[in-house]
């Protein structure tokens, strides 16, 4: 049988405490400072606190393709956008644009008419054109399709965006770095999100793009620094769950 701890006590779940961080910062201006003063003496930084944009767990790359039209009916203009946006994609890690004519895996249907967001690529039929290199992942300096697959899947636990900054954040509560048999490394694929961003997205072209990792003990923010910048003004709930997660070891004790 469970004990009888609310269950604020015992949630373990990352998002939970990155969607009360987001929260703390977008009602609370004190907290907000602290936590923009923080990150810039600890990581050189520097936000505008007054105007944060906070997105939890944002999917960027995914939605501005989704954004480029409706994902259903084809749309000549819409193909158009696609295709640009592949191009552009394919030469960043070395692919010929010419490529997606070649292999079925880029596209909806035998009759080629919709491209597929790279999210949905097949890493076996990817493998199978013959367009990813061979050997360990980890050994690879070079980003391929199947990163690029992943960047278009992965979520950053917290997206900040100030003027002329973009703040990637992934939160560790208790997992370290996520891993796959297959290569797939979580930093090094945020790093091809922040590239990708740069080239196909015009507002972030000149912007400065910064990954962060906050976790336990071993990042470049701990949990505990930054609980400690939530100021009183912030509702209670939040309060006690960033602070009970904080004293009960669950996050990082004080």
């Amino acid at each position: 049988m469970f004990n009888d701890k609310p269950f604020a006590e015992v949630n373990r779940e990352e998002r939970f405490y990155c969607f009360l961080i987001a929260h703390a910062m977008l009602s609370s201006q004190p907290t907000r400072q602290n936590l923009v003063e923080l990150i810039r003496n600890r990581n050189g930084i520097v936000l505008a606190p007054e105007q944060l944009q906070v997105f939890v767990e944002a999917a960027a790359l995914r939605d501005y393709w989704n954004d480029l039209g409706d994902p259903v009916i084809y749309d000549e203009q819409t193909h158009l956008q696609r295709l640009r946006t592949l191009q552009i994609i394919l030469a960043e890690v070395g692919v010929s644009p010419e490529e997606l004519d070649k292999h079925d895996v880029f596209w909806t249907s035998a009759a080629r008419k919709k491209l597929w967001n790279p999210g949905r690529w097949d890493i076996e039929a990817l493998k199978a054109t013959g367009l990813i290199p061979t050997g360990q992942q980890s050994e690879r300096k070079n980003s391929t399709l199947i990163d690029v697959k992943w960047a278009f899947n992965a979520k950053p636990d917290l997206m900040i965006v100030s003027p002329g900054t973009v703040l990637l954040i992934e939160a560790k509560v208790e997992a370290g770095e996520g891993r796959e048999g297959s290569g797939y490394e979580q930093y090094r694929i945020q790093e091809l999100i922040t590239k990708l961003l740069k080239l196909l997205v015009p507002r972030f072209a000149v912007s400065n793009f910064r990954n962060l990792v906050l976790a336990r003990r071993a990042g470049d923010l701990s949990w505990a620094d930054v609980v400690a910048t939530v100021t009183d003004d912030v509702d209670q709930f939040t309060r006690d769950c960033l602070l009970n997660a904080v004293g009960t070891n669950k996050v990082m004790p004080l």
